[in-house]
C-alpha cells in the first residue's frame, strides 16, 4: 500500500492523516503496513506530539522493523496504540498534569477518527493563536 500525496497536502497534516485512515479502510487486511504508513505520517506531521516505537522482527541482522507502539499528545489527550503480534489495542486518554485520568478503549477505525478531529481543531487553535500574537507584535 502506498500513501503519495499531492504537493498541496504537504503543509495539511490533517489531510496527510486523513489518507491514513482511508488507506486503513481500504485494506484491512494489511494491518503493518497500514501501521507503517499512519506512524510515518504521524511522524512527519507531528514531530514534537507523536512517537513510535519500532522493533526489529526477522533475526538479529535483519533490518525490517514494525511499529509496535504510536502515541499522540495533543494536549489534555493522548492516543496511543499499541500491538502485540495480532492483536492492536487503541486507547484514548485524558491526561492532567502527566497523569491519565480516564483511558477509553477504542476500535482502530474510531480511533484513528478522533485522532484526526483532534489533530485538525488544534491545529485550528493554533492558526488562531498565532493571528492573535501577530496582531499584538504588528
Amino acid at each position: 500500500m502506498t500513501l503519495d500525496r499531492p504537493d498541496e497536502w504537504a503543509s495539511d497534516p490533517a489531510n496527510a492523516l486523513d489518507l491514513a485512515a482511508a488507506s486503513g479502510r481500504v485494506d484491512r487486511t494489511d494491518t503493518q503496513a497500514m501501521l507503517d504508513a499512519l506512524a510515518v505520517r504521524l511522524e512527519e506531521a507531528l514531530p514534537g506530539a507523536a512517537s513510535v516505537k519500532r522493533r526489529r522482527v526477522g533475526g538479529f541482522r535483519s533490518k525490517r522493523t514494525e511499529v509496535e507502539r504510536i502515541a499522540v499528545d495533543l494536549g489534555e489527550l493522548r492516543f496511543e496504540l499499541n500491538r502485540s503480534g495480532a492483536a492492536i489495542a487503541c486507547m484514548r486518554a485524558k491526561v492532567v498534569r502527566g497523569i491519565a485520568l480516564k483511558r477509553d478503549e477504542l476500535p482502530i477505525q474510531e480511533w484513528v477518527g478522533e485522532l484526526v478531529g483532534e489533530v485538525v481543531r488544534n491545529a485550528q487553535l493554533s492558526e488562531q493563536t498565532r493571528i492573535a500574537l501577530e496582531g499584538l507584535v504588528t
